[in-house]
């Protein structure tokens, strides 16, 4: 049945019936335009705001600028990654309610923008790219401005898509905060030299959002731990034993809706590689938490080079016991930017539930993994390998929460920000960046998804079954049509 028919338009001139649809296309077109609807269908809702982002832009009292400096020449690969920032940026300020206000500069085309550039920093980036069987280079400049009252913050390479929500949210809350945030560490001491300070990496880091308050707890220093500090660092330096003062100091902390991380060791080390009890005495606190600090070494073969050498020559070997791991808990927001973190001679952690206290292990070693415990052998030529029935998975990191809304986290690894114990690849910083940057912020910017589309990597193949896929490859597809040109050939027949 013909369209006409259906709707009794044989009578109406042919060209009066192509007006009214152009006249219908428009005007659904236009009533379209007006509702704005994005669907989201990847995994984990990757192109959509977090809620907690969503939280902190509706909070807002005041407009944030937000400035993208891109120039137009950007090399091709870089033009979709352009697009999907505008993208990000067109969220923000429809989420906002227009107090977000977004400008696209290119700093080629307006030369006025040059000077603002350098007063910010903003550097120009240089890229390569093959083009015509050249390698060229180009300068360009990609970097977010982000501007609030006369305060302002920087994101001098916003390329980097799957963690830019949280870099941009996390600068709009600390431009948008009312006041200063304090941050107290306990044991972290400062080298006389900044250059063999071994902190001195987190220190700066840290020291460009937070206060960093130094903390005494002994008996002569403070009556209590001031509930303005948003978070307690404390680590272990195996030369302390802390006091029931102390301890009481640290409880009810806690127990004012304190935060607090703690780095110890389960076992102390000496630099000559053998092995003593841990000094802290903070077992039985932990254990009222429900955490158990175990006595022992988690050892994996997923482990860092580490050298033995000396002055005159070089062995370098993978140490069982720096762990290199990924096996984080998903559920949780600590991980943007991580792909990998190192624990220099780590114990393992226990969570015993308890009633009023919300408990989760943070991460785990890998399944690769074993323990030494009761008799410890530290040095690489001495080292027995496990059987198998000793490989496992042990947890790492625990946090628990109380009912008050205190928060405790252990990290059994006193050396994990030493950065003479990190390689390049070990994002040990940037986790407990994120980790401070969450319990100091209340949780605000908990939760903050990566963006970018979860890759799935081929299993591990052996080579007989990759030459058989290889080969399936290279001639299923031509034995496929040759059986169905033979089939069409006989049936002609």
């Amino acid at each position: 049945m013909k369209f006409t028919r259906l709707f009794r338009l044989t009578n109406i001139d042919k060209q009066i019936i192509v007006l009214m649809s152009l006249a219908l296309l428009v005007v659904t077109n236009l009533l379209i335009g007006v509702v704005s609807l994005r669907l989201d269908f990847s995994k984990g809702s990757a192109y959509t705001l977090s809620p907690s982002t969503k939280k902190i832009l509706h909070s807002l009292d005041d407009v944030v600028n937000i400035k993208f400096f891109v120039s137009s020449d950007l090399p091709t690969p870089l033009l979709p990654v352009k697009a999907e920032v505008e993208d990000l940026l067109n969220e923000y300020k429809k989420e906002s309610r227009n107090k977000i206000i977004v400008k696209i500069i290119d700093p080629k085309k307006d030369p006025s923008s040059l000077t603002e550039i350098r007063e910010l920093g903003i550097p120009e980036l240089q890229y390569s790219q093959l083009e015509k069987n050249k390698y060229q280079l180009s300068n360009a400049y990609f970097a977010l401005g982000i501007f609030f009252s006369d305060k302002k913050e920087i994101l001098p390479q916003a390329t980097d898509l799957g963690n830019l929500e949280y870099n941009t949210t996390s600068l709009i809350y600390k431009l948008t905060k009312k006041e200063s945030t304090k941050i107290a560490v306990v044991g972290m001491e400062q080298a006389t030299n900044p250059q063999q300070d071994p902190y001195a990496v987190f220190r700066n880091i840290l020291s460009q959002q937070y206060d960093i308050v130094p903390l005494d707890l002994t008996p002569d220093s403070v009556k209590e731990i001031d509930s303005s500090y948003k978070t307690v660092i404390l680590i272990d330096s195996n030369k302390k034993k802390y006091g029931e003062k102390e301890i009481e100091k640290i409880k009810k902390y806690v127990a004012n809706k304190g935060k607090i991380v703690f780095l110890l060791d389960g076992v102390g080390i000496n630099d000559n590689l053998t092995t003593e009890a841990a000094t802290h005495d903070l077992f039985s606190l932990l254990e009222e938490w429900g955490i158990t600090l175990n006595k022992d070494f988690v050892l994996s073969s997923s482990a860092e080079y580490v050298n033995f050498g000396n002055e005159t020559y070089q062995f370098m070997t993978p140490y069982p016991f720096w762990i290199k791991t990924n096996n984080f808990n998903q559920k949780s927001g600590y991980f943007t930017n991580v792909a990998q973190l190192t624990f220099p001679w780590t114990s393992s952690v226990s969570m015993n539930k308890k009633s009023g206290l919300e408990m989760q292990t943070l991460i785990s070693s890998p399944k690769n993994s074993w323990e030494q415990k009761d008799s410890y052998e530290l040095l690489p030529q001495k080292i027995k390998q496990p059987e198998l029935k000793d490989i496992n998975e042990f947890s790492l990191v625990g946090q628990v929460q109380t009912r008050e809304g205190g928060t405790a986290v252990l990290i059994p690894s006193s050396r994990f920000l030493n950065v003479q114990y990190l390689s390049k690849n070990s994002g040990n910083v940037d986790f407990i960046f994120n980790l401070i940057n969450n319990l100091a912020s209340g949780g605000a910017l908990s939760g903050i998804r990566s963006r970018t589309i979860t890759f799935y990597p081929l299993p591990e193949l052996s080579d007989n079954t990759k030459d058989t896929v290889k080969y399936l490859d290279i001639l299923l597809l031509p034995v496929l049509l040759a059986l169905y040109g033979g089939v069409r050939l006989m049936r002609r027949k």
